[in-house]
């Protein structure tokens, strides 16, 4: 668990997910205008102390502690000037782990560390996605954090791995190996939460959480105006109530959203083209769906107006469809061979009925064929006699004698130059009745 960490892919990653996490909490300040200062500041913190971590190459010297302690000198300064006056507890509280994390990353030198660094992003990602001014657009960065994250880990086993395997000399592992294996793990990881997501119960399926579990806007849209109106209360401790509204915000919303102060010009673009996007989808779709209700109503009253013939109908198909199962399940079972196997025994074993000459010696050999067929050892169509007597008998040594006699005396009858008597057929009854015993 606490291997060292060398691989660089994971140290990116880790730096992607501190960033994204403080973009998160950030963009909950965004009308202020000091999002991009904000941003590019915590960028250069994580990015420094990180290569500081890097470049330890999984052993930590006096170094890396030096500016450990000189990170966790300039957090308490900025603790005390910055962070509490201007956010107060709990925000301030988010800004002090993140200045801890980046004196962490100094010394960010095993796996151990690389995980705790992952876990703090995750609870920072936490508190702004919780927080009462955070909506759908912050959906812009917390996507892509989900993506680093899972990066991070994958690209952290595949290191691993690929270095065990050097260290065993069975082979070598390419760069470019790695990183197509870092990709499509990734991706693979990624499909099944989505499709996890998507089989997930939800209030409709644009939400992204639940509204009975924790109080959040991501996914829920809501009147912002009304969101300001609780912001007082909610830093007070105060319960904040949000106002409901549609799963997927409208094209109206969305521009709306795009022309807030301090939305960064790329995302309040995309939000612009998300807009356009959507409206075309729209006009495009509505005709159809007007048609599709259209029909769904006309089926609907077509339904009610004749519901004792469609449900006469119903009852008819299963009772058919019970029915054909029943014939396939008879048939796998082969029920039918079965009783024809019972029949054959009381006509031809008990009641002796049956022809003369040939066609009797044929009904045995043939009464003898369907009993080897109940017991899952059918004739093959290009099997003569002999093939199938040996196939049929090769692990039933007690019924062997009785099995060749019969099928020696059906062959003189078959094709030898007299017709069986009535001796032969007596002897054919006695050996498929000692047959039917033992097989039957």
């Amino acid at each position: 668990m606490n291997a060292p960490l060398t691989y660089f892919p994971a140290y990116l990653g880790l730096f992607t997910s501190l960033v994204l996490a403080l973009v998160c909490n950030t963009f909950l300040d965004i009308k202020y205008g000091s999002f991009g200062f904000e941003v590019a500041f915590w960028t250069i913190v994580f990015g420094w102390t990180l290569l500081v971590g890097w470049r330890q190459h999984g052993e930590c010297d006096e170094s890396a502690k030096q500016k450990q302690k000189i990170v966790l000198l300039l957090a308490f300064v900025l603790t005390l000037l910055v962070f509490i006056p201007k956010w107060g507890f709990p925000r301030a509280g988010i800004y002090m782990l993140a200045a801890l994390q980046a004196a962490q990353n100094c010394v960010t030198t095993s796996r151990r560390q690389l995980h705790l660094g992952l876990l703090v992003s995750a609870v920072m990602v936490i508190f702004a996605a919780s927080h009462f001014r955070a909506d759908w657009t912050m959906l812009f960065y917390l996507i892509p954090y989900i993506v680093a994250v899972v990066f991070t880990l994958v690209s952290e086993q595949i290191s691993r791995h690929a270095m065990s395997v050097r260290e065993s000399s069975l082979g070598h592992t390419r760069a470019a190996g790695q990183g197509m294996a870092i990709t499509a793990a990734t991706a693979i990881i990624l499909g099944l939460g989505g499709l996890l997501y998507l089989a997930t119960p939800q209030v409709t399926w644009p939400y992204l959480e639940w509204r009975h579990g924790q109080k959040t806007d991501m996914g829920f849209v809501s009147d912002p105006r009304k969101n300001d109106q609780h912001t007082q209360g909610a830093s007070a401790g105060g319960n904040r109530k949000s106002t409901p509204g549609s799963g997927w915000p409208t094209p109206a919303q969305m521009r709306e959203a795009a022309r807030r102060p301090g939305m960064p010009g790329w995302q309040s673009s995309s939000i612009m083209l998300m807009a356009d996007l959507d409206e075309a989808i729209s006009e495009v779709l509505t005709p159809i769906a007007q048609a599709i209700e259209e029909h769904w109503s006309n089926l609907k009253a077509w339904l009610k107006e004749h519901r004792s013939a469609v449900l006469a109908t119903l009852f008819v198909l299963i009772a058919l469809l019970l029915l054909m199962a029943v014939a396939l399940l008879l048939k796998e079972a082969r029920a039918g061979t079965w009783l024809r196997t019972r029949f054959d025994y009381w006509q031809l074993a008990k009641l002796g009925r049956h022809a003369e000459g040939s066609a009797g010696a044929i009904q045995y050999y043939r009464a003898m064929e369907r009993l080897f067929l109940v017991c899952n050892a059918p004739r093959p169509a290009t099997a003569n006699t002999r093939e199938f007597l040996s196939e049929a008998t090769r692990c039933r040594d007690e019924i062997r004698p009785e099995a060749t006699e019969l099928t020696q005396l059906f062959e003189q009858s078959r094709y030898g130059p007299l017709p069986s008597d009535r001796r032969q057929l007596e002897q054919m009854r006695e050996l498929y009745r000692r047959l039917f015993k033992s097989l039957g």
